[in-house]
């Protein structure tokens, strides 16, 4: 299924997520750092991150959910793509609450007390989940082709805009063997 969220023929959410994912690292990293050596920068990247990623997110599931509303109905694909929107809007409410923890610790009320310890078992529980989505996200690309063209041989003639997933199409898969593709290689 060719993504309609596209520009220039390349699919949007899937270059969106890096940054999210990314955000969620550097919040999980820092917050580790600032735990071992306590320099409030760290807690202040950290506070910052977690703030930035959710935000993110929320821009890469609006061209997910375009994906999302392109599938067919009852299949292995939308199967997929609500357990990996389940996960992600899990994994962003964890890191909006992480955020919201730093935040308020770091603007708070005249004593500054740096709390690190709930805000990294929730991010690291985020990360977590996040990996998890990224799994499914992995699923619905490379098994059921979701915002990519397909470009089997089998698909002479059919237009990739009316294709959802290879798999449940019943097409054969591809007859090249692993020496087939040694021998075009070596030459």
């Amino acid at each position: 299924m060719l993504t309609k969220a596209r520009i220039a023929g390349h699919p949007i959410h899937p270059m969106l997520v890096a940054f999210p994912i990314g955000l969620y690292t550097i919040t999980v990293v820092a917050l580790i750092v600032f735990g071992l050596i306590g320099s409030a920068f760290w807690y202040h990247v950290a506070t910052l991150a977690s703030i930035a990623g959710p935000v993110m997110a929320f821009g890469a599931a609006a061209f997910g959910f375009v994906d999302f509303l392109g599938l067919p109905k009852d299949s292995r694909a939308q199967d997929t793509a609500i357990k990996h929107l389940l996960l992600n809007v899990t994994a962003l409410v964890l890191f909006a609450i992480t955020a919201i923890v730093l935040g308020t610790h770091w603007w708070g009320s005249g004593v500054v007390q740096l709390e690190w310890v709930a805000p990294l078992v929730l991010s690291v529980l985020g990360l977590g989940v996040t990996i998890a989505a990224g799994v499914f996200g992995w699923t619905l690309v490379q098994t059921h082709h979701v915002g990519v063209k397909p470009t089997t041989g089998t698909m002479a003639g059919a237009n990739p805009e009316d294709v959802d997933d290879l798999d449940e199409l019943g097409m054969p898969r591809s007859t090249v063997t692993s020496v087939e593709v040694h021998e075009v290689y070596r030459h």
